[in-house]
């Protein structure tokens, strides 16, 4: 077990040169059957450098689970890849459980990692899968001489990766063209090329190597399957299994490792929707009986907010928020988080505020103003009550809207919409409801059935402790957690 601490990681792909054959010009040679007499035309390209994770900080603490959540191309599963160290960090610092790993090797990490497509060996048998990895393993044994003492050599081994890391290093300052990256590098060269001189003088610590037992490793597998419930599968090949089964095994597989860390970098997304549900459970049951700290990716935010001790949502290489799921959902730090978080996704309305008395003027875009009551409200930037207009977006989740009672109109407090779509859903019923004709639509959810049809008025009112406002520009929240404005 092991807490991690990211410090200001960065990934950046190199914008490479790409030299490719003209398809059309090959095609018309390959007609014509003719042979090389002429050179074939190339194309050149070149695109800028790619930053794919951007100043990434984050303390895990031992035992938590963790969840990256984001869209596709978000940087979640590049960044659980540079912990795995399956990618290099172009920029930063990884520690886990206090040593900085940045510069070591995959293998060396102790950590388990379990993939979207399982990876399993299909001509195996489960119990044959679960055990490759312990049967390759080597465990590291002090050298000592015949009197007991410590054994010191040269580190070839060490030196032979430095080096290969400083041609990774070098190959990289001709690719890139960002200079405060090539300033990096450079510096990165010559704290490799200082090591390699220390190693390269200094005797350190001698170790031999040798396998696990036979029964050590019987032993590992019978207490994954038990704890997995897989014990009668242990003879069946990856063919002879659901995709549930296949997915205990692989869990199975990093289970007798007996990892720091869990990296589970989109393990349900094969599965069928019934499927992903208990093995969510079996997941966080899991967590909670191994007590491992389990980073875990998604693009699923039913997944995040089931599973996840904390989450953090990315958009674009960047940190959003980082918070419990019920502080993402009822919290939200800005649009982004607020419209990811929660199912259906938030409603936006775009609006003028403005502070009068004790209410807050809100203007919607069909001209309707509506009175909320600031003691009701979560408190608001003060910047924003300074008694003139501001444009700001309104945010409300369909749950906490209901139909307006009678007389709402006239105080104020209920919004005029037409009914353009009905979802009966059997526990709830979803109201696509619009504000103008040709504006977009507003998701209503409530937990009665009504006769509503499309084309009829209905009178809105908004959960005023519910309500959210984002700045329109930055599109920063611009309120804090608690309730009422003095």
């Amino acid at each position: 077990m092991a807490g991690l601490s990211l410090k200001h990681v960065y990934k950046v792909y190199s914008g490479r040169k790409t030299t490719t054959k003209n398809p059309v010009k090959l095609l018309i040679n390959q007609i014509k059957k003719k042979k090389n007499t002429t050179r074939t035309p190339t194309v050149e390209k070149r695109s800028g450098d790619f930053v794919a994770v951007k100043d990434f900080n984050m303390e895990i603490e031992d035992g938590e689970f963790i969840v990256f959540v984001g869209p596709s191309g978000c940087g979640k599963s590049t960044t659980i890849r540079m912990i795995a160290g399956l990618e290099d960090i172009s920029k930063g610092e990884l520690f886990i459980d206090g040593r900085l790993v940045n510069d070591v090797a995959p293998k060396d990490r102790d950590i388990a990692m379990v993939f979207q497509n399982y990876a399993l060996y299909p001509h195996m048998s489960a119990q044959k899968n679960i055990e490759f990895a312990l049967k390759l393993r080597k465990i590291p044994v002090e050298k000592k001489d015949k009197d007991g003492n410590p054994v010191f050599a040269i580190d070839k081994k060490k030196i032979k990766d430095i080096k290969e890391k400083i041609r990774t290093v070098e190959f990289d300052l001709e690719e890139y063209e960002d200079e405060e990256y090539k300033q990096i590098l450079t510096e990165r060269k010559a704290a490799l090329e200082k090591d390699l001189k220390y190693y390269s003088e200094t005797p350190v610590q001698a170790y031999s190597y040798k396998h696990m037992k036979k029964d050590e490793i019987a032993a590992k597998v019978q207490w994954a399957a038990k704890i997995l419930g897989i014990e009668e599968l242990l003879d069946n090949k990856p063919a002879e299994m659901s995709g549930g089964q296949r997915q205990r095994i692989a869990l199975g597989r990093a289970m007798v490792r007996g990892p720091k860390v869990f990296l589970l970098d989109e393990p349900l997304s094969n599965l069928d929707a019934k499927l992903r549900t208990s093995m969510r459970m079996e997941i966080v049951k899991l967590h909670k009986e191994l007590k491992t700290t389990f980073i875990y990716v998604t693009h699923d935010q039913i997944e995040a907010m089931t599973m996840g001790t904390r989450i953090v949502v990315m958009k674009l290489g960047v940190i959003q928020q980082i918070d419990t799921p019920t502080n993402l959902y009822d919290f939200p730090e800005n649009k982004f988080v607020a419209g990811f978080i929660g199912t259906p996704q938030m409603n936006f309305f775009d609006v003028s505020i403005k502070k009068a008395g004790t209410k807050l003027q809100t203007t919607f875009a069909n001209g309707q103003t509506l009175n909320f009551s600031l003691g009701n409200l979560r408190g608001i930037d003060k910047a924003y009550l300074d008694g003139n207009s501001h444009e700001v977006t309104l945010g409300i989740r369909g749950e906490h809207i209901s139909f307006a009672q009678d007389g709402a109109i006239n105080n104020k407090t209920a919004l005029n919409t037409t009914l353009n779509v009905k979802e009966v859903l059997g526990n709830i019923t979803q109201l696509f409801v619009r504000i103008t004709a040709d504006g977009p639509d507003y998701i209503v959810s409530v937990p009665e059935r009504n006769d509503y049809a499309s084309g009829d008025k209905i009178s809105i009112a908004f959960k005023e402790s519910s309500i959210h406002l984002f700045d329109r520009e930055t599109e920063l929240s611009i309120m804090n957690r608690e309730i009422g404005n003095k």
